[in-house]
Formats: structure tokens, C-alpha cells, sequence
């Protein structure tokens, strides 16, 4: 018996063979990208590729980007959208969904552990440096960013704004419609509950979940992982 879906992700591979050999060959070093580890699915916008991407491993395929989502996605219409002209690490797999935003800008890092997931429509926004450790689940429709991407400045015209760095530990579980802001850091093993927002540094409380209308500790001593 035929199995319509696989049949279905094999054709949007297919289709991201074109996309894929460019990026491919944009962002890393020929005998690197000859192996094709990245794949672009057809559906993603290329906004610029002036930056690098580094892997920890070389594998076909270990990184993939503009696949999966939810059911809420609206997958004949949505798309999602790669710019990277900064710096970009990959320590191991990693996956951007369908319909996510991944914007690193130029002079910029970004870099993400082992196991790396956006579910879709989540919004990656990287002006300085943003870093996230192994095992990060991201939900959809989040907005992770490190910068206002606008400026303010004081009376003297001096801005007073400018963009200070992420830091999410490893096994972070990020629910969805969730804001991960500047100068914000998460501790090991935590989950941030839906519809947070984190202006501030969470350290010293691991295995907790934060949430609620003021970010704050709601539980302590939680597991989401092995």
C-alpha cells in the first residue's frame, strides 16, 4: 500500500535539492558543502546570505530548514524566511519549522546545541549574539530577540538601547506565543509556560517553570527530559 505522506516529503525534498545546493554553497566551505548538510525546503524566502554558517558535524541533511509545523499552519501559503549575514553555529542537528523568521544580522552570532528545534512561525530575531545550549525545544509563534531593532536615544542624542546578548540553557523547553528579550537568560532544564514574556535573568533555579503575567518561579524540581 502506498504511503501518500511519505510520498508527499519526498517530493518537498525534491524540490529543495535547487535551494539547498545554493545555500549550501553560500554559507560553507566547498568540501563541506558538497555533502549537502542543509536542507532548504523550496518554500523559504532567501533574504541575503553574506555570512557563515559553522557545524559541528558534517552529515547530509542534519540541518533542515522551512520543514514540519503544526496543524494550524496554513502549509499551501506559508513561508519562511533565511537571513544570515552574521555567524551561525550548529553544534549538532537542527531544525527551523515552516513559516519561522531566521534573521542574523551582520557582525552577529548565533549558535545552537545538539538537538535544536523550532516548531514553526517562530520568529529568531539576532543583532549581537544569542546563544542556546543542547536539547532547546521552541513552540510556535514565539519571538526570541536580543535587540528593540529600533533605536532611543537620550536627550544628548547618545542611544541608550542597544542590543544585549541571550542566553538559553540546555534542555529549555520554550512554549508557544512565548517573548525571550535582551539581556534575558534561562537556566538548564527549565519551561517557559505559553504566552511568557522574559525580560530578565533567570539563574540559579534550574528544572523550574516560569510563567505567568510577571515572568516568575512557578514550579521548582521539574523534569521535561531525560
Amino acid at each position: 500500500m502506498i504511503n501518500s505522506r511519505k510520498i508527499s516529503n519526498l517530493f518537498k525534498y525534491l524540490f529543495a535539492i535547487p535551494k539547498s545546493i545554493y545555500v549550501n554553497l553560500r554559507v560553507l566551505p566547498l568540501n563541506q558543502a558538497i555533502k549537502l548538510p542543509i536542507i532548504v525546503s523550496n518554500k523559504t524566502k532567501l533574504i541575503s546570505l553574506g555570512g557563515k554558517i559553522n557545524l559541528g558535524k558534517v552529515k547530509t541533511g542534519i540541518i533542515r530548514i522551512g520543514f514540519g509545523g503544526t496543524e494550524h499552519i496554513d502549509y499551501a501559503y506559508t513561508r519562511t524566511l533565511l537571513k544570515i549575514d552574521g555567524v551561525v553555529t550548529f553544534k549538532g542537528r537542527a531544525k527551523i519549522g515552516l513559516g519561522s523568521k531566521f534573521i542574523i544580522d551582520k557582525e552577529a552570532t548565533f549558535s545552537a546545541g545538539e538537538r535544536f528545534g523550532i516548531t514553526g512561525e517562530t520568529t529568531i530575531l539576532c543583532a549581537k549574539k544569542i546563544t542556546i545550549g543542547d536539547n532547546a525545544r521552541i513552540s510556535w509563534q514565539c519571538i526570541i530577540m536580543d535587540s528593540d531593532h529600533h533605536p532611543v536615544f537620550d536627550k544628548n542624542y547618545s542611544i541608550i538601547n542597544t542590543p544585549t546578548e541571550v542566553n538559553i540553557g540546555n534542555n529549555v523547553w520554550i512554549g508557544a506565543r512565548c517573548f525571550i528579550l535582551k539581556n534575558t537568560l534561562i537556566d538548564d532544564g527549565c519551561i517557559i509556560a505559553a504566552n511568557t514574556t522574559i525580560t530578565k535573568k533567570f539563574s540559579g533555579v534550574k528544572h523550574s517553570v516560569i510563567g505567568g503575567d510577571s515572568a516568575r518561579v512557578l514550579k521548582t524540581d521539574i523534569r521535561w527530559c531525560n
